[in-house]
């Protein structure tokens, strides 16, 4: 069948029109001068902003910059929502992360209180010391000038959306080392390729200044990432020298993934991580598909299934943004499947090995475990390790099902485990020599690892020697369970301090719940005939430091 279609002089005059147009457009942004940013200058504009460290940053403690060094204006600077006009899977994959609620995440507004009004070293210039958290946690109200006790800064939905699109997206510096924010960025520039119009006439243009990859490399570059994800706490907080609470980037940084060109986008970012990771142990380089999921750890804050909608109290509200992009049952099940995701991740991350010896004269056994960082691009665990840890469970039974030895069990009704277990977490002290462990790190005057964390591609070994006794009836089963957790339960307090009103709505439903990575069972292990080759044995029921 012939379909004849007659072009008309008005269409034709019609398509001309909005061609030139365009082109007219184009020139304009891409020949006429730069209007100049719309930068607050914090000297001449907000005479009462306090600086009681430095003249030259007004966000210092945290590690900001701005190419103009001027304040974010509040009034102008745009939203996810505005960018998910036109991105909109890219939005919706935001949406679900971590990164969308940095700063609305009530456990974190209960520790970030607690810091500034319920700590010893809080106190005095509580409000200027926050910008060293809010930094990363809340970029855009540093940024914007919030911190500080007179603020002029009004509401702005991107001011509430955390690590939001525009952040990364006018980087053009990072200092990862530095840590704490150290991004320089050119955020005060880019509003004239904001508007819908001169994006579509010069799209080019606006992939440009929006930092595409093929225009600023630094956008595949760990250096990025590291900026938040190395936290050092500066001398001028608190104390006579900086203490490092979190060096995932210099964890990477001298590991083999760097020396590969293995990037941390190229698994957080990747579509499917697990798939990536499973793919790179396998001594492949497989292709990466993007995504804007930023799949890392927190496998609580993606729970949506906790009743009585936890997850929007722990979330801090519902979906970012005025909420039009996505429905509220779109994003609880993508939540879901974020949840899925990182939980995948998570299991990728190690592989463990348990041997046995044969029975000692004395009646003990000798259990050997290897526990190997053969999946993450960083040590295990890493992050805030006084709350990311893991442990060790050992569990013997016998013929019965009676139990002959157990270590590190978990009480899942109270979030208690084994005080006895073996355990791979950062234990802090205050001044009086309290242990800290309600991330209070104003307070934190010293730290000391139970057991440091696995490198990457390095393999732990811990030696237990069980004495079985003379009830032990074989054939005996061994239960060996590697545990990870996000957080430990009294972190949890300083939502009963802070968010009384909340802290009851969550009553009963919030555990930071316990992810198993690996498990190994074995029966009759006293029969194994492999010779144990441990060392360092602790007397009697133990396991070697």
């Amino acid at each position: 069948m012939k379909i004849n279609i007659t072009v008309t002089r008005p269409i034709l005059r019609f398509a001309f029109s909005v061609v030139a147009i365009l082109l007219l457009f184009a020139g304009l942004t891409l020949f006429l001068p730069n209007p100049g940013g719309d930068g607050i200058d914090w000297k001449t504009e907000l005479p009462f902003y306090s600086m009681p460290w430095t003249n030259s940053s007004p966000f210092y403690p945290s590690e900001w910059k701005t190419t103009d060094g001027h304040l974010v204006n509040w009034r102008s600077v745009p939203s996810a929502t505005f960018c998910g006009e036109c991105h909109e899977k890219e939005y919706k994959e935001w949406a679900s992360s971590i990164h969308a609620i940095t700063g609305s995440d009530l456990i974190y507004e209960s520790a970030i209180l607690q810091n500034e009004f319920g700590s010893t070293a809080g106190g005095e210039l509580a409000t200027e010391k926050i910008r060293w958290c809010d930094g990363c946690h809340e970029p855009l109200a540093i940024l914007a000038g919030e911190g500080s006790p007179l603020t002029a800064v009004g509401p702005n939905e991107a001011i509430e959306e955390g690590a939001t699109c525009i952040l990364c997206h006018t980087a053009v510096e990072a200092r990862p080392l530095a840590g704490n924010a150290g991004l320089t960025l050119n955020i005060n520039e880019i509003k004239r390729y904001l508007d819908p119009t001169l994006i579509m006439a010069a799209p080019e243009q606006h992939a440009k200044s929006m930092q595409a990859k093929r225009h600023n490399p630094m956008m595949g570059k760990s250096e990025m990432c590291g900026t938040c994800h190395t936290e050092i706490r500066p001398e001028r907080i608190n104390g006579d020298f900086p203490l490092h609470f979190q060096e995932t980037f210099d964890e990477w940084r001298l590991s083999e993934y760097a020396d590969r060109n293995i990037q941390c986008q190229d698994c957080h970012m990747d579509a499917e991580p697990a798939r990536y990771v499973d793919a790179l142990k396998r001594g492949e380089q497989p292709e990466r598909k993007m995504s804007h999921r930023f799949v890392g750890n927190n496998y609580l804050l993606t729970e949506s299934d906790l009743p009585k909608q936890t997850i929007v109290t722990l979330r801090g509200g519902w979906v970012p943004g005025r909420n039009e992009l996505m429905s509220g049952e779109e994003w609880l099940t993508d939540l879901k499947k974020q949840q899925g995701l990182i939980l995948d991740l998570l299991k990728s991350a190690a592989d463990m090995e348990v041997s046995t010896g044969t029975l000692e004269s004395d009646g003990a056994l000798p259990i050997d475990i290897a526990i190997t960082n053969s999946g993450a691009g960083h040590n295990l665990p890493t992050g805030p390790l006084d709350q990311r840890y893991l442990w060790i469970e050992l569990k013997l039974t016998d013929s019965q099902n009676q139990v002959v030895y157990h270590s590190g069990w978990f009480d899942w009704e109270q979030g208690q485990e084994d005080p006895e277990a073996v355990r791979y977490i950062k234990r802090m002290y205050n001044d009086d020599g309290a242990y800290n462990d309600r991330h209070i790190l104003f307070d934190v005057n010293r730290m000391h690892y139970e057991r440091k964390p696995i490198r990457p591609m390095e393999t732990d070994r811990i030696g237990y020697r069980v004495p079985l006794g003379e009830a032990a009836s074989g054939p005996l089963k061994l239960e060996v369970r590697l545990w990870y957790r996000l957080a430990l339960q009294q972190i949890l307090e300083n939502t009963v301090e802070q968010f009384p009103v909340e802290a009851k709505l969550l009553e009963g439903t919030v555990i930071p719940p316990v992810v198993m990575l690996e498990t190994v069972s074995e029966v009759d292990p006293a029969q194994v005939s492999k010779v144990w080759a441990g060392s360092g044995v602790a007397k009697g029921a133990g396991h070697d430091s």
